[in-house]
């Protein structure tokens, strides 16, 4: 229920199973509880894992991947960039304080 309310709000639609395909900031993804990949229009994609406690439900990784996508599509490029590193909505790094 949880994860249709996230991807509802977000414009994502589902794909197959547990996989959603998301446009946010004239960028195209395809996500789920494991990766996210970067589709482009010439054909080539690119991915990432997404690192995650191995207790958090699979549709919250998915719905909270698509919430931080469509608010900000940047964060593809940090994630891609950093990977095991979790960031916040606004880019900067978590850390352990």
């Amino acid at each position: 229920m949880y994860l249709e309310r996230i991807v509802a709000l977000t414009g994502a639609k589902r794909v197959r199973g547990d996989t959603y395909f998301l446009k946010a900031g004239g960028k195209r993804f395809l996500l789920d509880d494991s990766a996210v990949r970067l589709i482009s229009k010439d054909r080539k994609s690119t991915c990432f894992s997404i690192p995650t406690n191995p207790f958090l439900p699979r549709q919250e990784v998915i719905a909270s991947a698509l919430l931080q996508l469509k608010d900000n599509p940047k964060l593809f490029k940090k994630w891609r960039k950093r990977p095991g590193y979790l960031f916040r909505a606004n880019g900067t790094i978590f850390r352990k304080d």
